[in-house]
């Protein structure tokens, strides 16, 4: 090894001054009083979320009567409960001021609209500490090292909140790349910002074996603000984009694995203001704990790394999570064993990793592996999961539901049910309200059902925080012709028929409800296709 440390910027010079703990430890002003169970809940309330004036702190029932200015709630199990209506959100006030004119209201859905939620500031970036060494080119990480902690099984205490440290400013648009083969694997599309520019990268590795031209693996760009798209980096080994460090521009690859994924190394790849990227800091995975040849490391499998801080990675190699330092090569520390069909996700500020399991979701902290407890689902289902860019919450998504675990308040905020499969992927956050499955489905976590279908067959998506002017999610899709994209979700069609989707909300929901529409990405953006809701479908004739 030499001595040599790369090049490190420095996180600490992006400190927060402050963070949230003093939000998070205000005593909870919910003045609440079991009552044992007694008359049953009027059924045409609905169960819904109640939110506190702060925003941090919430309970899932619903409203029974209202006297003295106190509100008599039922929790889910039977319990009673009293809230001074004064103590609650603008919004929950506002709708117990219009309760005595309310009749008919679905039980399916929690909110017609998503409440006031506070704004948090970025905590400081996550520093581990640096490499003292560097290792040469090609060597492998150290093996996986550290015993695991215990597994805490209850569930996860109030948590700060992790929001995402950096904002995008990103235009729509979107640009054809070339065609691009079912057979090719494709990158979910980074948001990358230099001084000059901001626009998205992905990675395209060939298929096939028997491609050895040294252009049959490409690293992409697209700037919508100009239209320009251009190829950055080509290679006859395939390479593949995992994520992309902001303040130091360093993005994590996979570099010469396998078809199928397997093998390779790690390295970084540098050079985004330029236009032309370089890859260097190669790193072979570590080797089997009881078979120190390179041989062993041939069968293993990269799953999912991403980032921790400008040097650090976590990473699922086989059946293991762990941190390494990219640079030196050490094991900082273990997090846990996972099946290798389950894909973790970290918060937005790298404080937090969820671990999805079947029938259940773990939450651990990135820096020390520390288990923090355990989210329950129905037993069997194996989730997919997602934290918000806010950094407060984790969506949680299974075949057929999505629910919203709450980091600040330690409790599940909302959920939505659909009768068309949610997929087998990550779910995309839109806003604090919508949520994109990796189907396309658009579920309204307030409503409590799905709203829109986005066709998205054989695309990757990826959204990058939430913005009043332009909400929407980066995308690769092949086709009819390989494009990357930055799209407007939801758009004005969806926007016009929510409307019609609040009143048709009603008892019993699930049965009948159906999506009013669905949109393919069309030549100038979104075409609608079986629109159900009048005013479209009156105007399409």
């Amino acid at each position: 090894m030499s001595q040599t440390t790369p090049e490190r910027y420095s996180a600490r010079s992006l400190t927060c001054p402050r963070t949230l703990r003093q939000y998070v430890w205000i005593p909870i002003v919910f003045a609440l009083f079991v009552i044992a169970s007694g008359t049953h809940t009027n059924a045409g309330e609905p169960v819904r979320i109640w939110v506190d004036q702060s925003g941090l702190h919430a309970i899932e029932a619903s409203l029974m009567n209202i006297t003295d200015e106190v509100a008599l709630l039922r929790r889910p199990n039977g319990s009673k409960v009293k809230i001074e209506v004064a103590k609650l959100s603008q919004a929950d006030q506002d709708y117990l001021s219009s309760w005595s004119d309310r009749s008919g209201f679905s039980e399916n859905h929690l909110r017609w609209t998503p409440p006031v939620l506070p704004k948090f500031s970025a905590q400081p970036l996550v520093d581990l500490p640096p490499a003292t060494n560097l290792l040469d080119d090609g060597d492998a990480l150290a093996p996986v090292q550290g015993a695991l902690s215990l597994v805490k099984t209850s569930l996860p205490s109030a948590c700060l909140p992790d929001p995402q440290p950096f904002s995008y400013d990103l235009a729509f648009g979107k640009q054809t790349i070339g065609d691009i083969e079912p057979y090719d694997s494709v990158s979910r599309p980074l948001v990358i910002a230099t001084a000059d520019q901001t626009f998205l990268a992905a990675s395209i590795s060939s298929g096939l074996n028997s491609t050895q031209s040294s252009t049959a693996n490409r690293i992409v760009c697209y700037e919508p603000a100009t239209g320009k798209a251009s190829t950055v980096y080509q290679s006859k080994d395939p390479v593949t984009i995992l994520d992309h460090h902001q303040p130091s521009g360093r993005t994590l690859v996979l570099y010469g694995h396998r078809v199928m994924g397997h093998g390779g190394q790690l390295a970084v790849a540098r050079g985004w203001e330029d236009d032309k990227l370089s890859v260097k800091y190669f790193r072979s995975l570590p080797m089997m704990a009881t078979s120190q040849t390179p041989a062993a490391t041939e069968a293993k499998q990269v799953h999912w790394a991403r980032w921790v801080d400008d040097e650090h990675v976590i990473a699922a190699i086989d059946s293991e999570i762990a941190v390494w330092n990219l640079f030196s090569g050490e094991c900082a520390h273990r997090i846990c064993r996972i099946h290798s069909a389950c894909e973790p996700a970290i918060s937005a500020g790298r404080r937090y990793i969820a671990v999805p399991r079947a029938g259940s979701v773990e939450l651990y902290e990135t820096q020390n592996g520390m288990s923090l407890g355990t989210i329950p689902i129905e037993p069997g289902q194996r989730p997919y999961v997602s934290f918000s860019p806010r950094g407060d919450s984790l969506a949680i998504a299974t075949t057929s539901r999505l629910r919203v675990w709450e980091l600040s308040s330690a409790s599940v905020r909302g959920e939505a049910k659909s009768r068309r499969s949610l997929g087998k992927g990550a779910p995309v956050w839109i806003d604090t309200d919508l949520v994109l499955s990796s189907t396309g489905v658009l579920l309204s976590i307030y409503r409590g059902v799905p709203i829109w279908r986005y066709e998205l067959s054989g695309s990757t998506v990826d959204s990058y925080g939430f913005s009043d002017q332009r909400r929407g999610v980066g995308l690769v899709t092949r086709r009819p012709h390989g494009q990357i994209a930055y799209v407007e979700v939801p758009h004005e069609t969806v926007r016009r028929a929510l409307p019609w989707v609040n009143d048709r909300l009603a008892p019993n929901v699930d049965a009948m409800w159906d999506i009013p529409g669905k949109s393919v990405l069309g030549e100038y953006g979104w075409a609608d296709r079986d629109l159900q809701f009048t005013q479209f479908e009156q105007a399409s004739r």
